[in-house]
């Protein structure tokens, strides 16, 4: 596999990476489902793309989302007659595909060569297999572009420490992974961070330890190009420096830590990454790798403290750290064909096939694992993730086709169901409200959840339809409490049971203001 042959060709690495996509696309389809909280995007592109306003209800500037790029793009996307609810997991899966070729070029750099090797595929081959990473493909969120942005941005920095050049392109990278997520805005930082702390210890000639040079300033400029003038047009559009939902997210309620960290040590445990700092350990001994071991030391780590910080995500697979994976798989690959240089190829070649034939049937248990409706720690499975997005579809269907174009609603789930429904909505949970967002305790450590919306601010809104205190049932049709039912009779509402096609259970009960019936009827 070292031998000059055909094996160092870039186009035989591009085919091996092109075979990699397809097991990516096909390893995808395992879940191949829309997540609730991406339709909350959704609704926001629509709404720009059909009013000219980036709001989630009309008139109402919140700025209830974390990936501005995506969300213009798919604005742009449903402007032209196609769809989010698609083109968001041909996107996603493109985007994880590409970072295939990033990878490729990073493992070729990490090793020091200057032609290509098939080695070059194998963090192709090991990401296409990792249910996090092909999982997340789907879902329908930005986390893959924000992966590729991300590790075009890694391989801009190792490039640099490999041949001293600054790259450009890692400014343009950063940039625009920021507008995507804001941990590209952490990302750029440590990034500066380690190349200011590298020119300090180990200055190259002709290099001022303090001062940075012309194409430094040149990346950052094109970096805060892209940038600054989105942060501007934030704080003049919506009234804050920073997105609504980080007032939500951030807001640590009790056991935030403990959380993270539990989700933290799943991710270690379920994706074996003890391997990767392992496999680190064998380039520690290599004085021009180390810079580059460092410097991914210091990205895992300050993102691991800032994940757990936040206390994870509610979203099983890991969806929060999957932009550090490729980077992460590439080094282990790199070091692994550290260990077997100087073995004979077909010791190469059955190792290799060992080692992915193990993490290819891990990979199959974790599948299987995920599929099952539930949750572990308050962490939901992505089998649970579809199985509430189908329902909070089927219900948004069906509001929809009976709703008035005065109907308010009161939602717990922001996300399909408002999309389909297309009714204004006060989503319980803040993320597009700012009143819930700034002056609403944290009452939880789930992350997304932290806050509700009190009962007094949602009757405020004189709600026609409330369906965060829905009932959900298969037997009989739910019946309240006297005292119940008297309760919500004086506060103008009665709860109304009704069989809603594509629901996984018979009844949905909800409560309807009394000046409204929907055409339905309060006795099934």
């Amino acid at each position: 596999m070292e031998r000059p042959s055909a094996f160092h060709s870039k186009w035989l690495v591009g085919l091996l990476v092109a075979v990699a996509a397809g097991g990516l696309v096909a390893h995808s389809l395992v879940w191949n489902f829309v997540t609730d909280d991406a339709f909350i995007s959704f609704v926001y592109s629509r709404n720009l793309a059909d009013h000219g306003q980036l709001v989630f209800n009309l008139g109402e500037r919140v700025e209830g989302y974390t990936n501005f790029s995506w969300t213009v793009l798919l604005a742009a996307l449903y402007k032209a007659g196609l769809q989010p609810e698609l083109m968001s997991r041909l996107l996603g899966t493109a985007a994880g595909a590409a970072t295939f070729w990033v990878t490729a070029r990073m493992s070729r750099r990490l090793d020091g060569n200057t032609r290509w090797s098939v080695w070059d595929a194998l963090p192709a081959f090991l990401l296409a297999a990792v249910p996090g990473y092909a999982c997340w493909s789907s879902g329908g969120l930005e986390t893959q572009l924000f992966t590729l942005l991300s590790t075009l941005g890694f391989v801009a920095y190792v490039d640099e420490l490999c041949d001293g050049d600054v790259r450009l392109s890692g400014g343009l990278a950063w940039g625009l992974a920021a507008l995507t997520r804001p941990e590209g805005l952490l990302f750029f930082a440590l990034t500066a961070g380690h190349r200011g702390l590298r020119r300090m210890l180990a200055p190259r000639p002709g290099e001022s330890r303090i001062l940075p040079g012309r194409r430094e300033l040149l990346a950052v400029g094109i970096f805060l190009a892209l940038v600054v003038p989105h942060l501007v047009w934030r704080r003049w559009y919506y009234g804050w420096w920073l997105p609504n939902t980080f007032y939500i997210k951030a807001s640590g309620g009790a056991g935030t830590w403990s959380q993270g960290a539990y989700y933290l040590s799943r991710f270690v445990l379920q994706f074996h990454l003890w391997v990767v700092p392992a496999l680190l350990l064998v380039w520690l001994w290599r004085g021009q790798a180390r810079t580059a071991v460092g410097y991914f030391l210091l990205v895992a780590t300050v993102f691991c403290v800032y994940v757990a910080s936040v206390g994870g995500d509610f979203m099983g697979l890991f969806r929060f750290m999957v932009p550090i994976v490729p980077f992460a798989v590439a080094m282990a690959a790199t070091s692994l064909r550290r260990l077997l240089t100087g073995v004979s190829t077909p010791v190469q070649l059955a190792t290799i096939l060992l080692l992915f034939g193990a993490h290819v049937a891990h990979a199959v248990v974790v599948d299987k694992a995920s599929l099952v409706i539930g949750a572990d720690h308050g962490i939901d499975s992505p089998g649970y993730l579809r199985y509430y997005t189908a329902d909070r579809a089927a219900i948004g269907k069906w509001f929809g086709a009976r709703a008035k174009p005065d109907d308010f609603a009161v939602v717990g789930g922001a996300g399909a169901q408002v999309w389909y429904s297309r009714i204004p909505s006060l989503d319980c949970f803040g993320l597009s409200d700012a009143f819930i967002a700034h002056k609403v305790g944290a009452g939880s450590n789930r992350p997304g959840h932290q806050k509700y919306a009190p009962l007094d601010y949602q009757l405020q809104r004189r709600p026609s339809i409330i369906t965060s205190a829905y009932y959900h049932i298969q037997a009989d049709p739910f019946r309240p409490s006297p005292s119940e039912a008297a309760d919500w009779q004086r506060r103008g509402y009665r709860y109304v049971n009704v069989e809603v096609p594509g629901l996984s259970l018979r009844w949905y009960a909800f409560l309807l203001r009394n000046d409204r019936n929907l055409d339905v009827s309060d006795e099934p």
